[in-house]
């Protein structure tokens, strides 16, 4: 089985399609998205309508997919103001979508979540030793696939230290270990922040026993150009461009 592993949309369209078009040449089984569909750009109906229609994919929420449609008071103002334009965006069937998504689902033994396992929807960045030891340490999954920091990264637990993979080059493998733990972050399709521009996915194959990142280019500029055009902050359009 070879599972794409994706999240952090963010109503990128174009790094959205980019993304699909990819993901199709690698015989793909399954998809997981693992939330964040909507917020910070420009296309959030579209993206939700086209990532829908995946074949054989399962969806988490994100903490901008349950602002959406609940209250985005933790958030800062540009994203609150963001969230508060794509309600106005959102047909009734997609917020329906957005409201209905799980905070985790297991796989074998694998949990998918965007954020952390132990209090999905806290939304704590399983980036610091603290929250990465407390995700280890309250989940028995063996293998654990999250988003949410825009960072692709693989986290290994050997006994009682981890070693990190920060910003795995397009087209590394890390083996699935038989015998230790492993946390692996996708990164972020619509809105990397790891300073790599580019769309960012994994593909989990459980028969090979791997995890392959995967890089694929997009037209930035146009995504870029659509945020300016439907007046959202600037911020989130020039972070498409520099992957910061």
């Amino acid at each position: 089985m070879r599972l794409a592993v994706f999240s952090d949309i963010h109503a990128n369209l174009e790094a959205l399609e980019a993304f699909c078009a990819d993901a199709e040449t690698r015989r793909v089984d399954r998809y997981i998205c693992l939330g964040d569909i909507v917020g910070y750009g420009a296309d959030p109906e579209a993206c939700v309508v086209r990532v829908r229609s995946l074949p054989n994919i399962e969806f988490i929420l994100g903490n901008h997919d349950h602002a959406v449609v609940g209250v985005a008071s933790s958030m800062r103002r540009d994203a609150r103001r963001v969230i508060e334009w794509t309600k106005r965006q959102l047909t009734a069937d997609s917020l329906y979508f957005l409201q209905s998504l799980e905070v985790s689902r297991n796989w074998g033994d694998a949990l998918f979540c965007h954020a952390n396992p132990y209090r999905p929807l806290e939304w704590y960045y399983v980036a610091d030793k603290s929250h990465i030891s407390r995700s280890f340490a309250r989940s028995r999954a063996k293998m654990l696939f999250v988003g949410h920091t825009h960072v692709a990264m693989a986290i290994t637990r050997r006994n009682f230290f981890c070693v990190y993979l920060r910003h795995p080059r397009n087209g590394t493998i890390v083996p699935a270990a038989e015998l230790n733990r492993q946390i692996f972050n996708c990164g972020s399709v619509g809105q990397p922040r790891d300073g790599d521009p580019r769309a960012s996915y994994l593909i989990y194959d459980s028969i090979k026993k791997g995890v392959e990142f995967i890089r694929v280019e997009y037209d930035q500029v146009t995504a870029s150009r659509k945020i300016r055009a439907a007046g959202l902050p600037e911020v989130f359009a020039e972070r498409l461009l520099t992957g910061t």
